[in-house]
């Protein structure tokens, strides 16, 4: 693979994490995050921006959410089976990961006008991060993760939603033995998932013979993991294409078992409780590196390192937390064969790179 293109995204904010993609036709793409001026704070809120393929460029961002009692993260982009782009988010008390909801946008214009915001799953520490799927039957396929500061989120462990009537109810299917693996990550053909992982050692793995209805104990790849966001999609010629932080722990001073965005260690460390075998944070998030696999990710060939400085560090980054951090990204396939990919780029803002196949 090699790279035709990279465009910044314009945003408002001096903090942006957390990127989805999506195409809605005609060369247009979607792309949305969570930005303010730091993950967990009240302040932080869902954007959007639209890659005009007419114009070449990426069009002045949108506000798509503003409770500001509320520090809303995570969003994904889905394409319903009814036509409708959908818009999922997280929404939680500051830096309170056990208090989060579910929220949703619905659009029946592809992105240009929006419903107004509902509760789609309302149970306390209920949290997303990729889109749902539709399963070869017809149901929907959310990959949620309850979360619990307890253990600094090492005890989180990942379920399926699954939804017969279009999203309006759901079930709830947990994956087995799967204490640490998160961002539940299930590829269209809901054959195999692959997680982040907790405990910074490396990407699971989980595979389903159903639809995706069960899933098999996950177990670890070959790519390393540094709890951090990854995400994977089948390309068209049946290859798997996976973008990650090649990097896992390794006893560094920067490794702690407190998250790098909280601000208050010792009043987080006493909400937490004893931490024991819990999550490592405070990992590089560098390098980004895109793997192509042909056996459903047993096996792994790296195509392309996308970001491997690890000195740099954004003026915005007061405390030093986000140096050479190149993370949480959205990959897709668009009609015209080419690859699309969004991260987080130091956070100042959302990159986007184009792809030849």
């Amino acid at each position: 693979m090699r790279v035709l293109q990279e465009r910044k995204i314009p945003t408002p904010c001096v903090s942006n994490h957390a990127s989805n993609l999506l195409e809605i036709g005609g060369g247009d793409l979607l792309c949305v995050w969570f930005g303010g001026s730091m993950e967990g704070s009240s302040d932080i809120s869902i954007y959007m921006s639209r890659y005009d393929g007419d114009r070449d460029a990426w069009l002045d961002p949108v506000r798509m959410s503003g409770d500001a009692t509320r520090s809303e993260q995570n969003p994904a982009l889905f394409r319903h089976p009814s036509g409708e782009v959908w818009l999922l988010y997280t929404a939680q008390d500051k830096a309170d990961q056990g208090t989060a909801v579910v929220r949703l946008r619905r659009s029946a214009d592809d992105g240009r006008t929006w419903s107004e915001t509902t509760d789609l799953i309302t149970r306390p520490g209920t949290f997303i991060r990729h889109a749902p799927v539709v399963n070869p039957s017809g149901l929907l396929l959310l990959p949620i993760w309850h979360s619990d500061m307890h253990n600094a989120f090492g005890d989180d462990s990942s379920l399926v939603q699954v939804s017969a009537d279009g999203g309006h109810n759901w079930d709830m299917v947990a994956v087995p033995d799967s204490r640490g693996c998160v961002h539940m990550d299930i590829l269209e053909n809901c054959r195999v998932a692959f997680f982040r992982r907790r405990q910074s050692d490396f990407i699971f793995r989980s595979v389903s013979g159903d639809g995706g209805l069960t899933w098999s104990v996950p177990e670890p790849t070959t790519l390393p993991n540094n709890n951090s966001s990854i995400q994977a999609r089948a390309l068209r010629d049946g290859r798997l294409a996976i973008v990650y932080n090649e990097i896992a722990a390794a006893g560094r001073p920067s490794e702690s078992p407190v998250p790098p965005w909280i601000k208050d260690r010792e009043a987080f460390l006493a909400a937490c409780g004893p931490i024991e075998k819990g999550a490592i944070w405070g990992v590089p998030r560098n390098p980004l590196v895109l793997s192509t696999s042909t056996d459903l990710g047993l096996s792994w060939r790296t195509e392309l390192v996308l970001e491997a400085d690890a000195t740099l560090r954004s003026a915005h980054d007061e405390r030093g937390a986000f140096v050479g951090d190149y993370s949480y990204p959205s990959i897709i396939q668009t009609n015209d064969g080419l690859v699309q990919i969004g991260y987080s780029y130091l956070r100042d803002y959302i990159k986007h790179v184009t792809l030849a196949t």
